[in-house]
């Protein structure tokens, strides 16, 4: 699981920039949309909602990028025990990440299914 979440991390990171872009995109549509809600003339519209789902989602891939382009290798011929301690400490722990990742892409999922009533 972790060698998949790493190979899909490092194919993506060319996107890493293009993202930071969308979603400063996103988040001045949701600010402009939010202050002409506020204006009692005008009336309200569907892409704030849009742009904070596509904010969701980009701070997940965001999370996808910044976490698993980096595990480390289960070396087995490393030098010594505390070498081989502290990579098996540090692998569990991406474990416990990657779980929690899959995790609240399930959630997402679910909340978008939800907002959009499919």
């Amino acid at each position: 699981m972790l060698e998949i979440l790493e190979k899909l991390s490092s194919k993506l990171q060319p996107f890493r920039k293009l993202t930071y872009i969308v979603a400063a995109l996103l988040v001045a549509i949701i600010v402009t949309q939010v202050l002409q809600a506020s204006l009692p003339t005008q009336s309200t519209n569907p892409y704030a909602m849009l742009s904070f789902v596509g904010l969701i989602w980009l701070l997940l891939f965001n999370i996808l990028l910044s976490l698993f382009h980096n595990i480390p290798r289960n070396d087995e011929g490393s030098k010594g025990i505390f070498i081989r301690a502290k990579i098996k400490v540090q692998r569990s722990l991406y474990h416990f990440l990657a779980l929690l990742f899959i995790g609240l892409t399930l959630v997402i999922i679910f909340l978008s299914l939800r907002m959009f009533r499919i």
